[in-house]
């Protein structure tokens, strides 16, 4: 019997199709599994349980307990595992990369359609990004819980989510969505949780809400609602928001808003208890019923350019404990009704132009935990208030004005962050400062008058991630009591006065960034970094010796620029993780080598200023994403690489004072990005190329200078528009100024100049993304550029987006200046000396408003000197010697200023101050017409001479031969006599050779 009713059940599941189960699981489903995962690249394993026929026991997978059937799949890319890992590191980046690295990649096969029971789906953090959202996952009736985060997915959002009438909570955001959020979402009435964080990108076209999200008012049940980072420029309908009376937490936080109420007749949203409206463009007052929602425990309004006053009601809001008003723009502080918020814990008033004694401000705020005011203008000291509020965790009062700082900071037992840079505190800092600081993790003090005082024996009772001391007097010797910080990832020292060798011991702890600039340390750098965990160091401005290291393990940021650094260059070199390279300024020497190519990963180089010998290695091109490349002032020789040009990203490119030769290759102009050209003071020839100005758009800087370049001035050059800086002077070119000059747009306008972004650090630490660790470092590395200011050759590292210069000096230009170069209004520096360039120079100089030095001397200009160069209020520099002016020496506000007669030497017409010679009011009134008669006097002179010259010539030879005869004789038999031979000779060899 039993055997006939098993026979019965197996024939029965066979023609209805019932699933079934095989050791815990369906078949239909595990097979779904296996196709899902077919489809997928697994770098991370994840997946690597999924085989067996047990699919109930595989990673991610819960099946219900009852049925068996598939009910969670949970695949969440979780950092989870390596939290510890990335906590020791110190390195958001790196962990975030790891998580990329172990990310699932490909598309979602529609096989999971055969999972009719699911109510649980998690595949965020992965890599969907050549896929949208497949419209079948609106097919699962029964889901409850989706999640599509940090996946990535393209495209627009399907209509059919709208169908999961069940779905509770919804997970859509970090992705690149395009179109309208569907207003099918609001049919999902059990929804409690929505996000759509960073969905829909305000960097692109992309607008999520065409009609203000009026379809919300219909998710009646919703708890959580999260936009931020969402494009809805087109507004938001807040009387739809306005209905979600059972709304615990509304996020709007940078959305581009600039529209919100100033009223609602009826405020409903009494269940709301987190409020972020921060980082969009309100440009209003406080809505006042912002402080009826008396549920509030958190409220966010940083940085959306409210205005007015902060109104008394807000201590209404007497639940809150976070309170961010920063960076907005109140003229009143009602601070009485912010004190009276005793719940508060967090309290960020930061860059909102408060000042007073920070005493008076924060007294009584006995509970406040983390306190931001940074970027104010408070006074007073850290003195006995301090240790009054003992549960102080992060305390941020940098930029401020404050002078004194007591020990008794020493008493916040749970202090973790103490920020105090950028005051006018002066004193000493000692041991008792941090006497029960255990907790301490983040210190700056950096930017201050202090001196830092700690017994070498002294254990600090706490460990340091992030340390910056910068400009404080840490003394002559090495911090000793950093020897146990153990757990320190950022060290800054920089302008602290060490007069010192790095300890040994210093390189053996947990380093991420090191920064010791600008002090006076001694010593070697240690053989080989290949163990070491620092991901930058920067030691430049120092003492440091010996030769340079070849390994340097891990190291992506080296700076060890203006020190003593002697030796070859290595000829291997291991740096494989290198993007930022600076060693300028040292006394290395020998040959690039060609290991330099294997840093694939290499933006910045920087070799200028040593004695490095030998040519440009060619493989330099195969480092792809090089964009800075300073090797000026060496002695490099041989061509320029053609395979320059394969540097697509190249954006400076400055070889100034070397041995090159050559003409400049023409795959130079595939590199498009190239703005700062800088090749002068070499050995190059040849014409310059009309392709520069046709495909190098984005020139800003040109200098070839001190070369062998012939030729004429392409007036191709005039579509570089964006050019500020056109440096052609002491080459041989010929020809005329071409008119196109003219076209220098940046030269018009003062407004439009040259941004001068280096080095863009994108890989920073964890702590570095909310603090500008490496501002002064990068800030240092602003463009420089050797330039000849009225005759004095310097080397200037002043922002060049305020240098507009055009030196066209010491050349074999003739002709004219163009009218249109004195449209240039935002030109500062104009030297067109030793040239042959005639004319005059017109009244219409007077509008280059801009013009702080002008030398036109050693030229032929002639007529007067016009007037309007008294109105150039910036004129500080002027030299129109040796020239042909005439007339009385203008006078007037500049040209008073600039008493010097050796302007005006060489230009014999010139009279008045403060030249040598007077005039009369004739003479000066007369000027053009007194040279034009001297010059036709001169010419009358020239002339004469020219005639007796020719008589004498002809007389002292002819009349001779004419008067005497002997001498008469003596000559013409010479000449007879030297026919002779040369006749003879031609015959005598004409015989020879038998013609």
């Amino acid at each position: 019997m039993k055997l006939f009713l098993t026979i019965f059940l197996c024939f029965l599941v066979t023609i209805t199709g019932i699933p079934t189960v095989a050791n815990g699981c369906f078949g239909v489903e595990r097979d779904a599994l296996l196709t899902f995962k077919a489809g997928l690249h697994d770098p991370g394993n994840l997946l690597s349980s999924w085989n067996g026929l047990n699919c109930c026991n595989w990673t991610g997978v819960l099946c219900d307990n009852i049925t068996e059937h598939v009910v969670t799949l949970n695949l969440r890319n979780s950092f989870d595992q390596h939290a510890e890992l990335c906590e020791i590191i110190n390195d958001y980046w790196w962990c975030h990369a790891f998580g990329e690295s172990h990310a699932l990649v490909g598309e979602i096969n529609p096989s999971l359609l055969s999972l009719r029971h699911l109510t649980h789906l998690d595949i965020s953090n992965h890599d969907f990004s050549n896929s949208s959202i497949p419209k079948f996952i609106g097919s699962f009736e029964n889901l409850v819980y989706l999640n599509l985060s940090f996946s990535y997915f393209l495209g627009v959002i399907p209509r059919e989510l709208g169908n999961l009438s069940r779905l509770q909570v919804l997970d859509l955001s970090e992705s690149h969505f395009t179109g309208l959020i569907p207003p099918q979402i609001g049919n999902l009435s059990d929804l409690r949780y929505l996000s759509l964080r960073h969905s829909y990108s305000t960097n692109t076209n992309s607008k999520a809400a065409g009609d203000k999200l009026s379809w919300i008012s219909r998710l009646s049940n919703l708890r959580y609602l999260d936009m931020s980072g969402c494009d809805l420029d087109n507004g938001i309908d807040w009387l739809a928001i306005n209905k979600l009376y059972m709304l615990e937490t509304l996020i709007l936080s940078c959305c581009s808003l600039s529209e919100i109420p100033l009223h609602l007749s009826h405020v409903n949203l009494t269940s709301l208890t987190k409020l972020d409206l921060s980082c969009n463009s309100f440009n209003a007052t406080l809505p006042n019923w912002l402080c009826n929602l008396t549920s509030l425990l958190y409220l966010n309004l940083e940085f959306s350019r409210f205005h007015g006053s902060i109104p008394y009601t807000l201590s209404n809001l007497a639940s809150l404990n976070y309170l961010n008003l920063g960076e907005n723009n109140f003229d009143h502080l009602f601070l009485q009704s912010i004190r009276k918020l005793h719940n508060l814990v967090t309290l960020n008033l930061r860059m909102l132009g408060v000042s007073g004694d920070i005493a008076n401000l924060i007294k009584a705020m006995h509970n406040l935990e983390n306190l931001y005011l940074d970027g104010n203008n408070l006074s007073g000291n850290i003195s006995s208030w301090i240790a009054e509020m003992k549960n102080l965790s992060f305390i941020d009062l940098s930029d401020n004005s404050l002078r004194h700082i007591s020990s008794e900071i020493g008493t916040l037992a749970h202090l973790k962050e103490l920020d105090l840079s950028n005051n006018l505190l002066s004193g000493t800092i000692t041991e008792a400062h941090f006497a029960n600081l255990s907790n301490l993790e983040i210190l700056d003090l950096s930017s201050n008058m202090l001196t830092i005082e700690m017994n070498e024996k002294w254990v600090p009772p706490f460990q340091l991630r992030f340390l910056s001391l910068n400009s404080c007097k840490v003394g002559t010797k090495f911090p000793t009591w950093l020897r146990w910080q153990t757990r320190v990832s950022f060290v800054s020292l920089f302008n602290t006065s060490i007069i010192d060798a790095i300890p040994n011991w210093f390189w053996n702890l947990s380093l991420g960034r090191v920064d010791m600039s600008h002090n006076n340390i001694i010593g070697s750098l240690p053989v080989s970094f290949q163990s070491s965990k620092i991901r930058g160091l920067y030691l430049r401005s120092n003492n440091i010796s010996g030769t340079l290291p070849s390994v340097w393990g891990g190291i992506r940021e080296l700076d060890l620029s203006n020190n003593n650094i002697s030796g070859p260059f290595p000829t291997k070199l291991e740096f494989p993780r290198a993007s930022f390279v600076a060693l300028s300024k040292n006394r290395i020497n020998g040959n690039i080598s060609h290991s330099i190519c294997d840093l694939l990963d290499l933006i910045f180089l920087d070799l200028s200023s040593n004695a490095i010998s030998g040519e440009i290695p060619t493989c330099l091109g195969n480092i792809s994403f090089l964009q800075y490349v300073y090797l000026s002032n060496n002695k490099i020789t041989g061509k320029l690489p053609a395979t320059i040009g394969s540097l697509q990203y190249l954006e400076k490119l400055q070889l100034y004072n070397n041995k090159l030769y050559g003409e400049i290759p023409s795959t130079l102009q595939r590199c498009k990005s190239l703005d700062f050209l800088s090749l002068g003071s070499n050995n190059f020839s040849g014409k310059i190329p009309t392709w520069i100005g046709k495909q190098l758009p984005n020139l800003v800087v040109f200098q070839l200078r001190l070369n062998n370049f012939v030729g004429r001035i392409p007036p191709e050059l005039g579509e570089l528009t964006r050019l500020q800086i056109l440096d052609l002077a002491h080459n041989s070119l010929v020809g005329s100024i071409p008119s196109s000059v003219g076209n220098f747009s940046a030269m018009k306008d003062s407004s439009r100049h040259y941004s001068s972004s280096v080095f863009f650090n994108a890989d920073l630490s964890e702590d570095d993304l909310f603090r500008d660790i490496n501002g002064d470092y990068l800030n240092s590395y602003e463009d420089t550029l050797y330039i000849d200011i009225n005759g004095q050759f310097m080397y200037t590292s002043l922002p060049l987006e305020y240098i507009k210069i055009i030196d066209i000096s010491g050349n074999n230009l003739h002709g004219k200046i163009p009218e249109e170069i004195w449209l240039l209004q935002a030109l500062i520096y104009l030297n067109l000396s030793k040239n042959f360039l005639i004319g005059e120079i017109p009244e219409k100089i007077g509008g280059m408003r801009s013009l702080e030095s002008l030398d036109v001397s050693f030229n032929e200009f002639s007529g007067p000197i016009p007037q309007t160069l008294s109105t150039l209020s910036s004129l500080h520099n002027l030299n129109l010697s040796y020239n042909n002016f005439s007339g009385k020496v203008p006078t007037g506000r500049q040209l008073d200023t600039l008493n010097d007669s050796s302007i005006y030497f060489g230009n014999l017409y010139l009279c008045g101050s403060p030249t040598d010679k007077s005039c009369s009011n004739d003479q000066a009134s007369s000027g053009i017409n007194s040279v034009h008669s001297n010059n036709r006097m001169e010419m009358v002179w020239f002339c004469l001479v020219i005639a007796l010259g020719f008589i004498l010539g002809f007389w002292s030879v002819w009349g001779v031969l004419i008067f005497q005869k002997v001498r008469r004789v003596y000559y013409f038999r010479t000449i007879d006599n030297l026919y002779d031979k040369i006749h003879i000779q031609i015959t005598l060899a004409v015989r020879r050779l038998g013609w």
